[in-house]
């Protein structure tokens, strides 16, 4: 079972994302940092942990992914963000440090990057020989040195497997486990990787007799790196979330070896729902800011996942116990994935590691919060006064990202849409008598297709949609969109009823766009339930179905709270493992959604969105904070395709916790002024695509034996170009075959022809390949060496004696003895090299004459040609 690189990537976030959690729990002390101002200089790094370097080593089949923590900058009062304009990244080559943007074959996003996760920061590199990487200041020369180290494994199948832990393993409180891989074919020394392409994973609750495939089956309820995946850590293994027990097989593809673990989950019995604090009620901020504060007890006991609902969570201000996810009351804006560093909003979400928390950042003042549960176990059910309160000691030097340079902008009128700098593309002042059929379309129903399963849209909603004109209506130059008491029932579920109508609209096939900018000037309904929303989807779902091609939200709010509006972006992968980012705008005292007609206004770059209400910056998401499973070497995906725009009043649905609305919340009209496209004079405002001129490669010919690898590099030319994607084909594949990353391997002698071509432009580049099947020779008849696969014998005939000098990779020259072979001739082998290695090389030896020293030799694996022996 193998995963794509991006997979580990994450992974390694994750585990990184656990460590984290650990440090909150313990509350680390140090000094306190401050922020520093954009443009930093480095003065000094250190690696960030034992496992971040100097050395990080790596083993797989042809190639490895690694990753690592950004070091401590300027003995931690700096962190990336402050110095991200004085780092650069070298590479040796030839035994030089050189700019990682100027080494053929490193292309951006593609195999090597940065990745963010939850204010960590880190790069990846996907690398398949030992590299040394460096990181240095520009301005200073201080610089901090990291070896990749890989080890190639060649590939085997599975005839046995023994368990190293288990294979009876009980799950945490949060229904976590793992287990380390097993011994494989009974030889400890045979790694996950040379394997993994023969492995398959199964699951079965034990009350039941089918075995599922949990491999790409997010239907079955197993969504990697969701409820399972794999650990690095150790040798590396499987880890599973689980809400009751169940059996895992490790099954072997090719032969009948298999390994059946059993996960124990123990569902506690509780006799009552009192609260105890889990280990103490006061927590002191760390350094950035951050508070982790284990669940209270249930009856004594950590809670499970399925009691995680029926907490209630609530904030002291100014004596008053508020609601702490109603952050305009609250202050506090909830972070479902994590610690988002581009927002200056006091956060809050939760955490596991073996039991369940809450995490809190930046705390810069005192304050209390407490935890309350139901007396009855049950969602909604009284609490009285079973509490438990925590004091929260804050950081007043904590941290706080800095967005003053977020400016404010200029917004039209109602009545002259002109905006300085910017061309107006797009609009609709909905001026007329009805809606204009030229630029909208009606979106009809209750279901997604056909689906019985996908009532309310696949989100609960509790309206049907029609094209009514009591739904849908232009009056007094305004578009209004109005929710009735309506019920109704569909085909798909003859039984079933959408208790409302509403209206939805949209512009697919009638405009669409890609970067510019979006403004909406609307007044919206208040009540439980309504939920007015301005956002966009792509016209072609491209990178796959929802959210894998992404969505974007100009502007949603929740009816119950009308001091309040959110904007976010939907990205990752199709449903489940779609992933989404989201900011909060707080209206001013005394202003609100409903009592008055506000702007909402997106602006989208090729990198980044930023979010504004009546001109107020309020919200920003970059380019390194999204991805799209379906395109992990593009760091553009998915907003990089046109989107057409969507207006709709939803009611009920998963947006505010299922909520369904008070009689008196219906009707309830949303109120649309306008809705303007603009782009920046010239044609938009961010750089635009920069288009590939050429590609080349750093070899045009290569020989490789019979089931060698030779690493082809691809340079793609400007190195400032938007899309330096490549794909890789191979004119005979009987002769050799070439992976996505540009790994040559030698299938049959012969000679083919390997051509990188770019995503854009389509320019190519070859590569003429030779594969062999004999030993080849690099010398003459009296010295040299001869290379039989990944290995290399050095030879000296017609001798007394004779010595050999050698270095690998620019490292310390070793100088030995060859070993007689009779007759006067010597040898000496030096073994398991790997492609692109370098070996320098001279002989000292007595060819009857007097002793002598031959010039210093370069040989390169997998480039320096030879004759067949």
């Amino acid at each position: 079972m193998t995963r794509a690189c991006y997979a580990e990537h994450r992974l390694m976030q994750k585990v990184f994302t656990l460590m984290m959690v650990a440090v909150l729990l313990v509350g680390a002390g140090g000094p306190a940092s401050r922020v520093q101002a954009a443009g930093t200089t480095i003065t000094s790094m250190a690696y960030f942990s034992a496992a971040d370097g100097p050395v990080i080593s790596k083993s797989g089949v042809g190639q490895a992914s690694y990753g690592f923590v950004m070091p401590i900058f300027n003995g931690g009062s700096a962190n990336w963000a402050d110095v991200v304009d004085d780092l650069g990244v070298k590479v040796k080559t030839g035994g030089n440090w050189v700019d990682i943007d100027s080494v053929g074959g490193y292309v951006y996003n593609q195999n090597w990057g940065h990745w963010s996760d939850g204010g960590a920061n880190g790069f990846w590199f996907i690398l398949s020989a030992t590299t040394e990487i460096q990181l240095y200041s520009k301005a200073n020369g201080v610089t901090l040195n990291y070896t990749l180290a890989f080890q190639n494994i060649n590939e085997t199948t599975i005839t046995a497997m023994s368990p190293t832990q288990g294979p009876q393993i009980t799950a945490g409180f949060t229904g976590g486990a793992g287990f380390t891989y097993p011994v494989f074919n009974n030889n400890p020394a045979i790694p996950y990787a040379a394997v993994a392409n023969d492995l398959k994973v199964y699951v079965k609750p034990v009350n039941s007799s089918t075995w599922i495939d949990i491999e790409n089956n997010a239907a079955s309820g197993w969504i990697y790196d969701s409820n399972f995946g794999q650990f690095t850590d150790g040798g590396g293994g499987y880890w599973f979330t689980v809400t009751e027990s169940i059996h895992v097989k490790l099954a072997s593809k090719t032969s009948s070896a298999s390994l059946t673990y059993t996960i124990v989950f123990n569902e506690p019995v509780r006799n009552s729902y009192t609260l105890t604090p889990y280990d103490g009620t006061t927590y002191s901020a760390d350094a950035s800011g951050a508070i982790g504060i284990p669940l209270p007890k249930i009856d004594g006991g950590a809670p499970i996942g399925t009691e995680l609902g029926n907490f209630v969570y609530q904030i002291n201000i100014g004596g008053q116990w508020v609601e702490l996810g109603n952050s305009s009351q609250s202050g506090f804006l909830y972070s479902g994935n994590g610690y988002n560093n581009m927002s200056a909003s006091n956060q809050w979400g939760y955490w596991a590691d073996y039991i369940y928390g809450l995490w809190f950042q930046p705390i810069q003042e005192n304050m209390q919060i407490r935890i309350g549960y139901p007396l009855n176990g049950q969602s909604g059910g009284s609490i009285g006064s079973n509490y438990v309160t925590y004091t929260l000691i804050g950081n007043p030097n904590a941290p706080r990202p800095d967005e003053t340079d977020q400016e404010d902008i200029d917004i039209g009128t109602p009545s002259d849409p002109a905006i300085a700098g910017m061309t107006l593309v797009w609009q609709d002042e909905f001026s007329g008598s009805q809606l204009d059929a030229g630029k909208w379309n009606y979106e009809q129903g209750y279901y997604i297709g056909n689906d019985p399963n996908s009532w309310g849209w696949g989100n609960a909603e509790l309206q049907h949609y029609t094209n009514s004109s009591q739904n849908v209506f232009l009056q007094d130059g305004k578009l209004n969109i109005r929710a009735l008491n309506d019920p109704k029932s569909f085909p798909q579920d003859p039984n079933r009823y959408a208790q409302y109508s509403s209206g939805k609209i949209n512009t697919k096939d009638h405009f669409s766009f890609k970067y510019g900018r979006v403004d909406f000037r609307a007044k919206l309904p208040t009540g439980n339930g309504i939920w007015p929303a301005l956002w966009m989807l792509p016209e072609d779902s491209v990178y796959g179905a929802w959210a894998a091609s992404g969505e974007i939200d100009v502007m949603e709010a929740k009816g119950r709270l009308p001091g309040t509006t959110s904007g976010a972006v939907h990205f990752g992968g199709q449903w489940p493992v779609n992933r989404y980012i989201a900011g909060e705008y707080h209206f001013p005292q005394g202003q609100t959604f409903a009592n008055d007609f506000h702007v909402y206004t997106l602006i989208w770059e090729d990198d980044n969105f930023k979010w504004y209400v009546d001109g107020k910056f309020f919200f920003k998401v970059t380019r390194n904070q999204w991805y799209s499973v379906a395109a992990p070497n593009n760091p553009n995906a998915p907003f990089d395709e046109p989107f057409y725009i969507i207006m709709n009043l939803a009611v009920g649905g998963h947006f505010d916790g299922g909520l369904s609305p008070d009689p008196s919340d219906i009707p309830a009209t949303m109120q649309v002024d306008y809705v303007r496209v603009y782009e920046e004079n010239g044609g938009g405002g961010n750089p635009g695509n920069v288009a590939v001129t050429g590609v080349s490669l750093n070899q045009s010919t290569a020989q490789l034996q019979v089931g060698q690898n030779v690493q082809l590099n691809a340079t793609v030319a400007p190195s400032n170009a938007t899309n330096k994607q490549v794909t890789w084909t191979v004119s005979n594949s009987g002769v050799a075959s070439v992976s996505q990353n540009g790994v040559v391997t030698g299938v049959s002698p012969g000679t083919a022809t390997v051509t990188a071509t770019t995503a854009d432009g389509n320019k190519t580049a070859v590569c003429n390949v030779t594969v062999v099947s004999t030993t080849i020779v690099i010398g003459d008849s009296v010295r040299g060496l001869k290379k039989t696969g990944d290995n290399l014998l050095f030879y000296v005939n017609g001798a007394t004696f004779a010595d050999l000098h050698y270095k690998v990779n620019n490292g310390v020259q070793l100088n030995v003895a060859m070993t007689t072979t009779g007759n006067g001739n010597f040898t000496y082998p030096v073994n398991n090299l790997q492609a692109g290695d370098t070996v320098e090389y001279f002989f000292t030896y007595n060819p009857g004459q007097g002793a002598l020293d031959t010039p210093w030799q370069t040989y390169v694996h997998g480039v320096t040609q030879g004759t067949p022996e």
